[in-house]
């Protein structure tokens, strides 16, 4: 395989607005304890902005040899392609490793499979099929190839 191709989450406007102001609006409310000389008040802020910077940032999805990679700040998901059964679109908004609502779903039949937003999405589906010679690709989805 060639070097493991990376896509980037897309990002909804609303929610890269939310993704800015959150850390913006806790941080000013670190300071403001800080300075109030009650720092301790600010913890809960601080915990919310170090789980923050744990889990949000980057979201990426690559594809390794035998795997896609969900990488989540710090947190990694694999999913063999061994496992996946179809990638259709969806909206759902359940929480997922996914910065906008325009997804795509990784069934992974009985495990459940992740929600993923690759800003790509022609791309990553291109690639994946190039990967995942059990299913091909139609329109928008990677379904069960023909036999």
């Amino acid at each position: 395989m060639d070097a493991t191709p990376r896509f980037a989450s897309k990002v909804d406007w609303w929610l890269g607005i939310l993704l800015v102001a959150l850390p913006v609006i806790l941080a000013a409310s670190v300071l403001g304890a800080w300075r109030a000389g009650a720092p301790l008040a600010a913890l809960p802020e601080v915990l919310v902005l170090v789980l923050y910077a744990l889990v949000v940032v980057p979201v990426r999805y690559e594809l390794a040899d035998d795997a896609v990679v969900i990488r989540f700040g710090v947190m990694r998901r694999r999913v063999p392609y061994r496992d996946i059964r179809r990638v259709v679109p969806t909206r759902n908004p359940l929480s997922s490793p996914a910065l906008s609502l325009d997804r795509l779903h990784l069934d992974c039949g009985s495990a459940a499979g992740p929600n993923i937003s690759p800003a790509d999405k022609a791309g990553f589906l291109g690639a994946l099929a190039a990967r995942c010679p059990h299913l091909a690709l139609r329109g928008g989805s990677l379904l069960p190839a023909s036999r």
